[in-house]
């Protein structure tokens, strides 16, 4: 609103002076308005300083009370177009006759004290207008998913069937999966032989995104697949969560060969927990491709019971083209419906005006009494 006033002040202060320099028959109508409006333009260019000096935060909590600015300017217009109201007779014979001097004494005698004065004013009317500053800070999430990723990094999953291997592509793929989980608390647990929990949950998904890219295989014993204690792991984990929803995406292209927990039990008491597994078989079909494995070597099964057993879905990923569709496919499954909060803080800005107002009125008051007396000697006042 500040921006557009000013723009039109602006611009009728330009017109004022067009006018002033053209029209030579109405000097006091177009030298009024050209006082008028270069006070209010110097005045909104003012408030807008402001507002960019609090990086455009600033505001006014009763606007409607700067209209009142009119009143100084008004006042102003009156001393110097019409003095002889704010002056007193004088009774001494043949001052009308002297020279009136000009100096800038004599232009600080006359009129700094009221310009002290009518800047005062305009201070009381913004400092009326109540200028604040307005913050806003978002929030942390209070309240989203809990999603637990397993992933496989036994010695199978350097096969490249799936460019430019099976673990990178599930790498890429995981990776873009953080990405788009804003407001979710994300963590990993990895898997072969044994199964481990790599970061917990957390809101940091830069640090998890930074964790699964430096992943190789090897990090953990990669000669077997224990696919119930990664379900067990990742499970424990999220048990006690607070979450709306929790869920596992369980990711392997093998079969449960070792570990100490059956992996149907371990649905089981992730499904008692209110806990729901995605789980995804990484690997292309027999023969299909010059790197595909002779025979299968997916328990599809078994993932279909877990992800049943849960709640959850089972998918096949055949190449890595189909693995992002499935990571998407999940990723609007679970959409979360949050709406990050803002915290707005107010801060009064109206004493500094007010204080700076009651100083020059005061300080106007004491030159005229004190410092600029004003002497009746030949017509000044």
């Amino acid at each position: 609103m500040i921006n557009l006033l000013f723009l039109i002040s602006l611009g009728l202060l330009l017109l004022s002076l067009l006018l002033s320099v053209g029209l030579r028959r109405f000097p006091r109508a177009t030298g009024a308005a050209l006082l008028f409006f270069t006070c209010s333009t110097l005045l909104l260019l003012g408030l807008l300083l402001l507002q960019k000096l609090y990086h455009g935060q600033m505001t006014f909590l009763n606007p409607g009370f700067l209209w009142l600015l009119i009143i100084p300017k008004l006042l102003l217009l009156l001393q110097v177009f019409c003095p002889q109201r704010f002056q007193r007779p004088l009774d001494y014979p043949l001052t009308g006759s002297l020279p009136e001097p000009f100096s800038l004494a004599v232009l600080g005698n006359r009129h700094l004290p009221r310009v002290l004065g009518l800047v005062g004013l305009a201070l009381f009317i913004v400092a009326l207008a109540r200028p604040m500053t307005i913050r806003t800070d978002k929030l942390p999430p209070t309240q989203g998913i809990d999603i637990m990723l397993v992933l496989d990094t036994s010695a199978s999953m350097a096969n490249r069937d799936f460019y430019p291997s099976r673990f990178v592509a599930a790498q890429k793929t995981a990776i873009n999966f953080i990405g788009k989980r804003f407001n979710d608390r994300i963590g990993l647990t990895l898997f072969a032989k044994n199964a481990s929990l790599a970061a917990p949950l957390t809101l940091d998904h830069e640090a998890v995104k930074e964790l699964v890219a430096s992943l190789f295989i090897g990090v953990v014993d990669p000669t077997l697949t224990a696919i119930g204690d990664a379900l067990g792991v990742a499970a424990s984990h999220l048990k006690d969560s607070t979450a709306k929803s929790k869920v596992i995406l369980l990711l392997t292209d093998g079969s449960n060969n070792a570990g100490a927990l059956d992996p149907l039990l371990s649905a089981k008491a992730a499904a008692a927990y209110g806990i729901k597994v995605y789980t995804i078989a990484t690997a292309s079909p027999p023969g299909s491709t010059l790197f595909s494995s002779a025979e299968d070597e997916i328990d599809e099964g078994l993932l279909m019971n877990i992800a049943k057993e849960t709640g959850g879905e089972f998918y096949r990923a055949k190449n890595e083209l189909e693995l992002q569709e499935i990571y998407n496919q999940i990723n609007a499954l679970e959409k979360t419906d949050f709406t990050q909060a803002a915290r707005v803080s107010r801060s009064d800005m109206y004493r500094p005006f007010l204080l700076w107002g009651l100083a020059l009125l005061l300080l106007g008051l004491a030159l005229r009494q004190l410092v600029l007396i004003r002497v009746p000697d030949y017509g000044i006042i």
